[in-house]
């Protein structure tokens, strides 16, 4: 890719973040690749230091809009939405919005392997140019940007139904009440491998609050202490 060509793709993206940038070092940074310097090819910086911080303001940007929509949640349902919101492949979407791809800088080896189109590259980018305009713009700027970007990833992690963790809500509502840590004791087990059923018990402080079926282990347990949260009067149900 020439020169010329890798600053038209540049400001396709700056016009795609609608923001303006006062330092344009800072997006030549988040936009280059370790592989640039470790061969000379540039006197500045690459991508990490800002991947590093845009990965901070990106699941901060993430958490206060939750908080802000679903005010009241748990901390498990916010977790699980969030990483909804701010996986991989999510930011390799917005990667793609951007049209990210050909204003990265690469250099030679790692564009030979097909480095601009990988994900996970991609994905660091994002995070860098969040990190960057962060800098030069401050939080509202770079909060807002977050917000526009990850609108319809953030509209689904709202939609979505939220796959509960009743085991891992036990077990921090045990820690937080300074009791014992729950035991899950099978208390039977019966049928032939491909059709197994489980039936196991949630015991507190020597005490069985919740018995659970299933299919294997972790679903009888998982029911176990859906029931013992019940119990105990902090189920969700």
């Amino acid at each position: 890719m020439n020169e010329a060509n890798g600053e038209e793709a540049v400001e396709r993206v700056l016009q795609r973040l609608g923001v303006r940038v006062r330092d344009r070092r800072l997006i030549e940074q988040a936009l280059t690749h370790s592989s640039v310097t470790a061969q000379g090819d540039s006197s500045g910086e690459d991508y990490e230091s800002l991947e590093f911080l845009g990965d901070a303001a990106l699941g901060l940007a993430v958490a206060d809009y939750l908080l802000e929509q679903l005010p009241g949640r748990s901390p498990g349902e916010y977790s699980q939405m969030r990483a909804h919101c701010v996986n991989r492949r999510r930011l390799a979407d917005v990667a793609e919005q951007l049209e990210l791809g050909p204003a990265i800088r690469l250099g030679k080896g790692e564009e030979q392997s097909g480095g601009r189109n990988r994900p996970a590259l991609l994905a660091d980018c994002v995070e860098a140019l969040i990190g960057a305009v962060y800098l030069d713009q401050g939080w509202e700027t770079a909060s807002a940007m977050v917000r526009r970007l990850f609108a319809g990833h953030f509209r689904e992690a709202l939609e979505q139904p939220l796959e509960w963790d009743y085991k891992s809500r036990l077990q921090q509502y045990c820690q937080g009440e300074q009791k014992g840590l729950p035991e899950f004791r099978v208390i039977r087990e019966e049928g032939p491998d491909h059709r197994k059923e489980f039936e196991v018990e949630a015991v507190i402080e020597s005490k069985a609050l919740g018995r659970g079926v299933g299919s294997s282990k972790k679903e009888a347990e998982q029911n176990a202490a859906r029931v013992a949260l019940q119990a105990m009067g902090v189920g969700r149900e």
